[in-house]
């Protein structure tokens, strides 16, 4: 009778690491992780506003539709405004908390998260990022380092909000219970990345159309989209996060 093959037990070493790689983060800790994306850009923003006759001006992201709707509810009133987002961060800090003792939260991760989004940001320039050297990343290129920083925090928080988990990942949902689910997320994939793509050149902090430019975001879009789906929303907020500012900081050496 024939012996059954043995299975290679994964070396003691190693098995955090296959350990962390099997699972997905969970909603809470996703949650926890991206906290400071949040922090960052809405209390950074605070430092690149500018006043004028048509009022607050800022350098920020497309998709973020909160500053400027909180700006408009307080009639521009800079500390209402500051106490606000001050306020939304610490309460979120303390529901995260208090889920924390009905739920698992993972702060641990933490590190190993910008670890693993460094290297996926990372993977992204060597792959399709060196294209980016041909045509920048509209206004924010006549910024500063500081503006750039934070403005790449929005980014990896409301893009990502905005496309992977709302459209990608919506409309992935909803296609793959009318077909074939591969078929479903392929769809998905393809419009969302379009779409990630095409915001870049609206006003007032697109682009100038391009073919090469628009190809390599919408390859970017299916990048952080694949991310998404296989590690998580916090994951790929990072990710985009950390290459936005990676491609800065080498753009000012």
């Amino acid at each position: 009778m024939p012996s059954r093959p043995r299975v290679r037990e994964t070396p003691t070493v190693l098995r955090p690491i296959v350990g962390y790689f099997e699972r997905r983060v969970d909603p809470l800790t996703n949650l926890f992780l991206v906290l400071p994306l949040f922090a960052i850009y809405h209390l950074g923003v605070l430092t690149q506003m500018r006043h004028s006759r048509q009022g607050f001006t800022w350098v920020g992201n497309g998709m973020d539709f909160l500053t400027g709707t909180i700006l408009a509810l307080v009639h521009g009133d800079i500390m209402a405004y500051t106490a606000i987002a001050a306020g939304v961060t610490i309460l979120l800090g303390l529901l995260i908390l208090r889920a924390r003792r009905q739920s698992s939260l993972h702060p641990r991760l933490f590190i190993p998260v910008l670890l693993e989004s460094a290297l996926y940001a990372l993977i992204v320039a060597s792959l399709i990022g060196s294209i980016v050297r041909t045509f920048g990343l509209g206004v924010l290129d006549q910024e500063g380092l500081p503006a750039q920083i934070i403005a790449s925090c929005g980014a990896g928080l409301h893009e990502e909000l905005v496309f992977r988990m709302g459209l990608f990942a919506g409309l992935g949902y909803l296609l793959s219970r009318r077909m074939k689910p591969w078929v479903g997320w392929l769809i998905a994939l393809g419009f969302s990345s379009v779409l990630f793509s095409a915001v870049h050149y609206l006003p007032p902090l697109g682009d100038a159309f391009s073919l090469s430019s628009f190809v390599f975001r919408l390859l970017c879009g299916v990048a952080f989209a694949i991310i998404y789906r296989l590690r998580g929303f916090a994951i790929a907020a990072w990710t985009h996060a950390l290459y936005d500012i990676f491609y800065f900081m080498l753009r000012h050496t």
